[in-house]
């Protein structure tokens, strides 16, 4: 079912998972249309993890290729030009709530997963990060553009990264400028297992099933050491709103023409799922005038 035009649920009720697929229409990064929306449907994920007795609420990408491109580098620029700083703050409180519930499992005895099946950039990669288990496909990518144009990831990198391989590596890891394969995240500690693409959701519902991800699950240490306080997020954020209004126009620039690489790729986006939309209408024409023909039985 659909709660809206980006969050499209459905419960397994004997496995008890909320699967929560996430589509990005308007813009392939974290927009504020699509942050108001989580916010506004929080609620109602509560009831139904309540409601159901949910035990994993698994994240997925409705989005071929792309699970996150970050930010909204558009938006921001326009608020730093402007002087905007209660439309920026707006903004990254959303994400900050966003990756705090998701790390927290909204408060409740539920697991949280993520299915990485695409490319997870910046504020994508630290809202990957926030999950409980992460699972990766192994085309996905991951990075941290921000240094390109002289700020960082200010919405959990820091924190997620700290509580898996320690600050000097996550410092390293932020301030490289460099793409990192699933396969690379792994062996690094940062996910938790890596699958064949295509295979991420059946792969995660065979683990379930299976009684995998049980050690996990039952893992008291885990998951109170796996676990960020809202406060370590909105301090670290509040730096990044600092310094975001320090940036020079060159900064911007560089930031503009990634920005201008989001565009293009939520185009590319669109023709590939128009085609496939148009190739599926085909098929199911060409499916009916094939059965037309079909002969029939006399009596």
């Amino acid at each position: 079912m659909f709660i809206n035009n980006n969050l499209r649920i459905k419960i397994d009720e004997e496995h008890k998972i909320l699967w929560v697929g996430i589509d990005l229409q308007d813009k392939l990064c974290y927009s504020i249309h699509f942050l108001d929306n989580l916010s506004y449907v929080k609620d109602l994920i509560l009831y139904f993890i309540r409601k159901e007795n949910i035990k994993y609420v698994v994240a997925h990408s409705l989005n071929k290729g792309v699970w996150n491109l970050g930010g909204d580098l558009e938006f921001f620029v326009s608020c730093i030009r402007n002087s905007n700083r209660k439309a920026l703050q707006d903004y990254a409180y959303k994400c900050i709530e966003l990756v705090y519930n998701f790390n927290s499992n909204y408060e409740v005895d539920v697991f949280s997963a993520c299915v990485i099946q695409g490319n997870a950039f910046g504020g994508g990669f630290e809202s990957a990060l926030s999950g409980n288990y992460i699972l990766a496909e192994q085309s996905a990518k991951f990075s941290f553009p921000e240094v390109i144009f002289g700020t960082f990831p200010g919405m959990g990198a820091y924190s997620f990264l700290t509580k898996k391989v320690g600050y000097n590596k996550a410092n390293d890891i932020i301030h490289s400028n460099k793409t990192f394969s699933a396969e690379e995240i792994h062996d690094l500690g940062i996910i938790n297992g890596v699958c064949e693409d295509g295979k991420g959701i059946e792969t995660i519902y065979s683990q379930i099933k299976n009684g995998e991800l049980d050690k996990f699950v039952n893992d008291p240490f885990m998951n109170i050491c796996n676990k960020v306080s809202r406060k370590e997020l909105m301090d670290i954020v509040n730096v990044w709103l600092d310094r975001a209004f320090l940036l020079s126009e060159d900064n911007l620039g560089r930031m503009t023409k990634l920005s201008n690489f989001q565009k293009r790729k939520m185009n590319q986006n669109k023709e590939i799922q128009a085609r496939t939309e148009e190739e599926q209408k085909l098929s199911h024409v060409n499916s009916l005038i094939n059965s037309s023909f079909q002969p029939t039985s006399n009596s």
